[in-house]
């Protein structure tokens, strides 16, 4: 063999290794960005089950808000970031689809996530990409649940604290209250009285599962209601939802006028015993004759 095809050899195996690695850079470099994002799409879904799961499907099927599925089609990441971040914000902002949504959904506020990173931000964005296209077709029809007397009453006791949950967690009047007979509760969250009528029995469900607010998650974080207690406590929801009684508002107000003509009547009773005291002592005569007696 002559030094040339020597030579050639050489250049053609080297020439070989090097497009061997190159291929095998290649296939690791696609692997590994596979890998990542697989990686960011598993973070996604768990950020997505800790957050927000509450409050929305995977599919097109609206729970409190609408189905994430074909999201990512609908608004730009830049959108979506700015929605979850700061949803009121944005609504204030004057944005036209914001504000069509906040309608849509009554009014219902979305709780904010400024707490999530720009990471944790890509992560969900990205999960919520993979959900596909929400699937055509009519929504399936709204199912009337009926519940028993047992379990309103139930409901009730457990909302008011008359009855604990089993697991030790904190009553709902602790924070919440309702237009209901016997129940004056908190003012540190919103007024569930129509919570029912906005949210249906799978919203309340979800809310009390897996809570989006960080108070109410940490609350029952490690006190979780049971699925009865759940059932019992949407069925007294319902009841009040369908038989309010008269706006908190006016009872407030009505309570107010009686405490304060009762004050002005205690106020007005004071001052008429005040006025028979009385006003001088007994020695005040003796008194005076000596000082008389001197002058």
């Amino acid at each position: 063999m002559t030094f040339d095809s020597l030579t050639a050899l050489k250049k053609n195996q080297t020439m070989e290794t090097n497009m061997y690695k190159s291929a095998k850079s290649l296939a690791l470099g696609v692997s590994f960005l596979f890998l990542s994002f697989q990686a960011t799409a598993q973070d996604g879904a768990q950020i997505f089950q800790s957050n927000c799961a509450a409050c929305h499907k995977t599919t097109g099927d609206k729970l409190v808000g609408p189905g994430m599925a074909g999201i990512t089609e609908k608004r730009s990441a830049d959108w979506l970031k700015s929605w979850i971040k700061d949803s009121q914000g944005l609504i204030n902002s004057g944005d036209a689809d914001a504000k069509a949504i906040y309608a849509e959904y009554n009014n219902s506020p979305m709780p904010g996530f400024p707490q999530l990173s720009d990471a944790d931000m890509t992560a969900l964005i990205d999960y919520l990409g993979t959900l596909g296209a929400a699937a055509a077709g009519e929504a399936a029809p709204v199912v009337e649940i009926n519940y028993t007397d047992a379990q309103i009453a139930d409901g009730k006791k457990y909302f008011t604290g008359e009855k604990g949950f089993f697991n030790g967690g904190p009553s709902c009047i602790s924070c919440h209250d309702v237009a209901a007979e016997g129940v004056v509760g908190g003012y540190l969250a919103k007024d569930l009285t129509d919570s029912y009528t906005r949210m249906g029995e799978a919203g309340i469900l979800a809310m009390v599962q897996n809570a989006p607010f960080p108070a109410m998650n940490a609350a029952y974080l490690n006190n979780p209601v049971t699925t009865a207690e759940q059932t019992s406590i949407a069925a007294f929801l319902k009841s009040v939802s369908q038989n309010p009684l008269e706006p908190k508002s006016s009872s407030i107000m009505m309570m107010l006028m009686i405490s304060g003509a009762g004050f002005i009547g205690i106020l007005i009773i004071i001052i008429l015993i005040w006025n028979k005291r009385k006003k001088h002592s007994t020695k005040d005569q003796i008194f005076a004759r000596q000082v008389r007696a001197i002058n």
